[in-house]
């Protein structure tokens, strides 16, 4: 089940600035924008599978857009769509659910990173997964920047044309979409020719990727396109509006393994340790060269699993 938390923000724009304690999700496949004080519909990228949007009479857009969240994700949180449509005006809705699937399976454990006050749950690889795992699952990685613990840049590829970047970035950018940039930028550099300078060693025995398994829903409710007509739609105005978005990584991981000594994600005995315990980003994007952005995710606080254990101090 999505988690529905006042920690976890859908927010519209890339420019929307980093705040403690709240994890951020951009998403850019709400089908409207506001423009000179009407809704205008904004192009989306062809072939996304996992996007679906509505705009008409409102209780057939709502009720079209919550069979296709039950259908595809399973069950719809609450509060994440209205109850009811906004009588004759307009509804707009959408519905995403962003969730990159891997060809070869990462390792798991129940009890890998302490990230603030909790131990959560880790998928990965580490020095005592089987040869077998680890290879096949590596393979999957390209390493982009490691210059420390706080500072890193992995990419996992994903079936089909998803690419799946995650990064920690020393300090906190100012907005998410600086972060994006900063870590775009260095996935790009070793690609092509410049991996000639840039590229970093790939990943092999002496790395180590733990990431906290994410399972995020938000909702918007864009009020800016409230009360504001459609354009090219006869003056009809739009009286409902709402973006839900459902994240889910884990890495297609095995069933988990039993920790062994606390390590606790702290990687140091790894060269270099690709470990999310601390405030990091993901970005999904499409095939190069157009790195086409379809979310981005920064984790500050990530949902702790029914019965987490709390970390000491």
């Amino acid at each position: 089940m999505p988690t529905m938390s006042r920690a976890t923000v859908l927010v519209p724009s890339l420019s929307s600035p980093i705040v403690p304690n709240l994890n951020l999700i951009f998403s850019p496949d709400f089908p409207l924008e506001e423009r000179e004080g009407k809704a205008f519909a904004v192009p989306r990228a062809a072939g996304v599978p996992w996007s679906v949007a509505r705009v008409g009479a409102g209780g057939e857009a709502l009720r079209d857009v919550a069979q296709e969240i039950a259908r595809r994700s399973g069950s719809i949180p609450d509060g994440a769509l209205p109850e009811s449509a906004p009588g004759d005006a307009l509804g707009a809705y959408a519905f995403s659910f962003v969730r990159p699937s891997f060809a070869s399976p990462f390792a798991s454990q129940l009890e890998d990173i302490r990230f603030r006050e909790y131990v959560l749950p880790a998928f990965g690889l580490w020095k005592d997964v089987d040869d077998v795992t680890w290879s096949r699952a590596a393979a999957q990685l390209r390493t982009h920047r490691h210059r420390g613990v706080d500072d890193f840049v992995i990419e996992i590829e994903a079936k089909g044309d998803e690419r799946v970047l995650v990064a920690r970035c020393p300090g906190r950018p100012e907005t998410l979409g600086a972060g994006v940039g900063e870590v775009v930028a260095a996935a790009r550099r070793s690609w092509g020719w410049l991996r000639k300078w840039f590229a970093e060693k790939p990943f092999d025995r002496g790395c180590a990727l733990r990431i906290p398994p994410l399972d995020l829903c938000a909702v918007r409710v864009p009020d800016e396109l409230i009360g504001k007509p459609l354009s090219g739609g006869d003056g009809r105005i739009i009286g409902d509006a709402r973006h839900v978005v459902r994240f889910r990584l884990d890495g297609d991981a095995l069933p988990p393994s039993e920790p062994g000594p606390i390590a606790l994600g702290r990687g140091d005995a790894y060269e270099r340790p690709f470990v999310c315990n601390g405030p990091f980003l993901v970005v999904v994007l499409g095939e190069p060269p157009r790195d086409e952005l379809r979310l981005a995710a920064w984790i500050e606080a990530p949902e702790p699993p029914e019965g987490a254990t709390a970390g000491a101090p």
